[in-house]
């Protein structure tokens, strides 16, 4: 866990270093976490760490760095249009971390030599997750830039993944021949690209011929035939699967999908053309009135044409406990936007804040609203914990000097001593 949460550290907030971009969508997120928690179950994983983040990259990969967490590139899910090819790829990430993989993985890579990028945040950032010295940051750091280190499994690993992965989909009752169907695809990428596999795909997978030939010569029966009652259970799997697919092109392809109302929207809504989409996504929340999305799609399209009074009150109406966090989110930027009922707002900010791990614009929305409460040294301290997780500790620690002259002794004691504790850290870091 702790691993878990300095490599999510590094990965959000230093996305623009290492080129990396996050795609954080409610639908797109809850679909594919969906679709692997049956494996996690199989697998003897807990279902409620199933974490998926997709990564704005036309190559085709995925990988997991453990604990729940499996990262799928945008490239991979355009090309995977069945949606048994990607549990197919679900079960082989899940198969590493059931292994152990990872932590043998982390454990080799802990033990090679830190690189001068992750030494300047190491030793604060390991500090505020785990109170330890250890200086663990420097991994992402190492594992950005090693390119021949980067989740680079054994040959041994990845054999047993593949088997481990088709096991599970067999125990699901899905026809594991898509495990050796998705090695076909990588080795067509490999084809394509002059007899070389893709940058990242070097990085976390050997050689596909090897993998297929163990696949097909497993003691398992591939041929075994799927259970169909399963198969009908899940019929809405494919439609899920491939609404999300259509958002996700129509985010990033920025192509106007006519037969398609909802990405219609959201290629109206990238033109500009408000008002169109807002009267499109209405009659697609008329249509559908349990569908929780598309009611969230358009309270963010009305918050953003500037009807706050309309978008507070459709959230209000999908507002519920498990409600995604992304939409929490949005939902309390909407109440601190039109001044309503704020301490709403901070209540749900605060909740959230660990399952974004790390999204530092919680702490700016948080600032606002204790600014609009007028409690500044409060809203001093939320600005310098954003200032620290963007990296920019001469910031951090000028606002938190601020906020402990604004803090009041005898009714925020709290916040002086958290504030204190991050000034020390900082100095400590700057040593």
């Amino acid at each position: 866990m702790k691993f878990l949460k300095v490599f999510l550290f590094c990965l959000f907030i230093f996305e623009e270093s290492f080129g990396i971009k996050i795609i954080r969508d409610a639908e797109i997120e809850t679909v594919l976490t969906e679709m692997v928690k049956p494996i996690f179950k199989v697998a003897g994983l807990k279902e409620k760490s199933a974490k998926i983040f997709v990564i704005d990259s036309d190559e085709v990969n995925a990988f997991t760095i453990g604990s729940g967490c499996i990262f799928i590139n945008s490239g991979l899910l355009l090309k995977f249009k069945n949606p048994m090819l990607l549990i197919a790829v679900l079960s082989h990430e899940t198969a590493h971390i059931a292994a152990g993989h990872i932590n043998r993985l982390m454990s080799g890579i802990l033990n090679r030599q830190r690189n001068a990028m992750g030494a300047v945040f190491a030793g604060l950032l390991a500090t505020i997750l785990t109170r330890s010295e250890k200086a663990m940051a420097a991994v992402l750091g190492y594992l950005m830039t090693d390119e021949a280190l980067f989740l680079r499994y054994s040959r041994e690993q990845e054999l047993a993944a593949d088997s481990l992965g088709a096991l599970y989909m067999e125990k699901l009752g899905y026809d594991s021949k898509y495990m050796i169907q998705i090695l076909h695809i990588f080795e067509d990428e490999r084809i394509l690209n002059g007899g070389e596999y893709t940058k990242e795909y070097t990085k976390t997978h050997p050689n596909a011929n090897s993998r297929i030939t163990a696949l097909q010569n497993r003691s398992h029966n591939f041929a075994k035939k799927a259970d169909k009652s399963l198969e009908k259970k899940d019929k809405n799997l494919e439609e899920k699967y491939s609404r999300i697919l259509r958002k996700l092109k129509a985010h990033l392809k920025n192509e106007n999908l006519s037969k398609d109302d909802y990405s219609r929207a959201i290629y109206l809504h990238r033109c500009g053309k408000v008002s169109e989409a807002i009267a499109t996504m209405e009659e697609l929340s008329r249509k559908n009135p349990r569908d929780i999305f598309y009611k969230e799609a358009l309270a963010h399209l009305l918050y953003e044409s500037g009807n706050l009074e309309r978008s507070i009150k459709i959230y209000e109406q999908i507002y519920k406990k498990d409600l995604n966090p992304l939409i929490k989110k949005d939902y309390a930027e909407v109440l601190i936007e039109a001044n309503h009922n704020l301490q709403k707002a901070i209540r749900i900010l605060e909740s959230i804040e660990y399952d974004l791990y790390f999204d530092s614009e919680i702490f700016r929305l948080l600032a606002k609203a204790y600014g609009k409460k007028d409690k500044i040294g409060i809203a001093k301290f939320m600005l310098a914990r954003e200032q620290l997780l963007r990296g920019n500790l001469p910031t951090a620690r000028q606002l938190l000097d601020e906020c402990l002259l604004k803090l009041d002794k005898k009714k925020e004691c709290s916040y002086i001593k958290k504030a204190k504790y991050l000034k020390e850290l900082i100095s400590r870091n700057q040593r």
